[in-house]
């Protein structure tokens, strides 16, 4: 996993809510979310904001997180290709 998607399941579990009622909420599909949990995909900045929102955290907390992730992703790659 990674930093944003412990994050993510931190807040859900800490609230005692499932995936299934989260992405109700956000309205993003579960797949996705399991997605963003498991560090597969980096969310977008509108699923970033609706997460934030609908779990009342500061603004950016989960943006940083996510930088910090497509930062590795972006070095991965360019290790690859080197």
């Amino acid at each position: 996993m990674n930093e944003f998607g412990d994050k993510l399941i931190s807040l859900r579990t800490a609230r005692g809510l499932t995936a299934k009622e989260v992405c109700k909420q956000v309205h993003i599909p579960q797949s996705r979310l399991n997605e963003l949990e498991w560090g597969v995909r980096i969310p977008t900045p509108g699923q970033i904001q609706s997460l934030e929102s609908f779990f009342e955290i500061d603004s950016n907390v989960l943006g940083d997180l996510a930088k910090f992730k497509t930062t590795d992703v972006s070095q991965n790659l360019m290790q690859q290709k080197c």
